[in-house]
Protein backbone atom coordinates (compact mmCIF):
# COMPACT_ATOMS: atom_id res chain seq x y z
CA UNK A 1 0.00 0.00 0.00
CA UNK A 2 1.42 3.51 -1.32
CA UNK A 3 1.90 6.08 1.72
CA UNK A 4 -0.75 8.93 1.87
CA UNK A 5 0.88 12.37 2.15
CA UNK A 6 -1.33 15.44 3.55
CA UNK A 7 -1.17 19.04 2.45
CA UNK A 8 -0.13 19.38 6.12
CA UNK A 9 3.18 17.17 5.36
CA UNK A 10 3.93 19.50 2.24
CA UNK A 11 4.08 22.34 4.63
CA UNK A 12 6.14 20.18 7.27
CA UNK A 13 8.63 18.86 4.86
CA UNK A 14 8.99 22.44 2.60
CA UNK A 15 9.60 24.24 6.00
CA UNK A 16 12.53 21.39 7.04
CA UNK A 17 14.17 21.93 3.60
CA UNK A 18 13.52 25.52 3.46
CA UNK A 19 15.15 25.29 7.42
CA UNK A 20 18.40 23.35 6.42
CA UNK A 21 18.86 25.96 3.10
CA UNK A 22 17.20 28.05 0.18
CA UNK A 23 15.73 26.29 -2.41
CA UNK A 24 13.65 26.84 -5.82
CA UNK A 25 10.24 25.10 -6.33
CA UNK A 26 12.20 22.30 -8.80
CA UNK A 27 14.86 21.57 -6.27
CA UNK A 28 12.14 21.19 -3.41
CA UNK A 29 10.36 18.93 -5.54
CA UNK A 30 13.46 17.06 -6.20
CA UNK A 31 14.73 16.92 -2.84
CA UNK A 32 11.46 15.66 -1.43
CA UNK A 33 11.20 12.93 -4.19
CA UNK A 34 14.49 11.59 -2.67
CA UNK A 35 13.90 12.08 0.78
CA UNK A 36 10.85 9.30 0.36
CA UNK A 37 12.93 7.21 -2.44
CA UNK A 38 10.57 7.89 -4.61
CA UNK A 39 7.34 6.96 -2.99
CA UNK A 40 6.28 10.94 -3.39
CA UNK A 41 6.72 13.17 -6.06
CA UNK A 42 4.87 16.47 -5.27
CA UNK A 43 3.73 18.44 -8.77
CA UNK A 44 3.86 22.21 -9.21
CA UNK A 45 0.54 22.00 -9.05
CA UNK A 46 1.23 21.51 -5.54
CA UNK A 47 4.09 23.07 -4.84
CA UNK A 48 4.36 26.58 -5.66
CA UNK A 49 0.26 27.41 -4.14
CA UNK A 50 2.14 25.82 -0.75
CA UNK A 51 4.79 27.89 -1.20
CA UNK A 52 2.64 30.94 -1.92
CA UNK A 53 0.62 29.97 1.25
CA UNK A 54 3.86 30.16 3.41
CA UNK A 55 4.72 33.71 1.93
CA UNK A 56 1.41 34.55 2.85
CA UNK A 57 1.37 33.78 6.21
CA UNK A 58 4.75 34.62 6.66
CA UNK A 59 6.99 31.93 6.98
CA UNK A 60 9.22 32.13 3.86
CA UNK A 61 10.13 34.60 1.93
CA UNK A 62 11.40 35.04 -1.77
CA UNK A 63 14.19 36.16 -3.80
CA UNK A 64 15.89 36.35 -6.89
CA UNK A 65 18.77 34.13 -6.88
CA UNK A 66 20.74 33.35 -10.25
CA UNK A 67 17.58 34.41 -12.32
CA UNK A 68 15.65 32.16 -9.90
CA UNK A 69 12.48 32.70 -7.65
CA UNK A 70 14.51 31.06 -4.68
CA UNK A 71 12.32 30.35 -1.41
CA UNK A 72 13.60 31.10 2.28
CA UNK A 73 11.95 30.12 5.97
CA UNK A 74 11.64 33.40 7.81
CA UNK A 75 12.13 33.25 11.92
CA UNK A 76 8.21 33.05 11.67
CA UNK A 77 8.66 29.98 10.11
CA UNK A 78 11.24 28.90 12.12
CA UNK A 79 9.01 29.09 15.47
CA UNK A 80 6.34 27.54 13.38
CA UNK A 81 8.73 24.38 13.06
CA UNK A 82 9.45 24.43 16.68
CA UNK A 83 6.02 24.35 17.89
CA UNK A 84 4.69 21.41 15.44
CA UNK A 85 8.11 19.27 15.73
CA UNK A 86 6.05 16.22 17.00
CA UNK A 87 4.28 16.53 14.11
CA UNK A 88 7.04 16.93 11.67
CA UNK A 89 8.90 13.61 13.63
CA UNK A 90 5.55 11.77 13.01
CA UNK A 91 5.70 12.39 9.38
CA UNK A 92 8.84 11.58 8.82
CA UNK A 93 8.92 8.78 10.75
CA UNK A 94 6.05 7.45 8.80
CA UNK A 95 7.77 8.31 5.71
CA UNK A 96 11.01 6.36 6.98
CA UNK A 97 8.74 3.09 7.53
CA UNK A 98 6.80 2.89 4.65
CA UNK A 99 10.19 3.07 2.43
CA UNK A 100 11.38 0.40 4.54
CA UNK A 101 8.18 -1.89 4.28
CA UNK A 102 8.29 -1.18 0.58
CA UNK A 103 12.11 -2.24 0.21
Amino acid sequence: MAPVFSHGDLRLYLLNLLDEAPRHGYDLMRAIEERSNGMWSPSPGSIYPTLQSLEDEGLVTFESVDGRKTASVTDAGLEWLATHSAEADAVFAQQEGDSKAMA
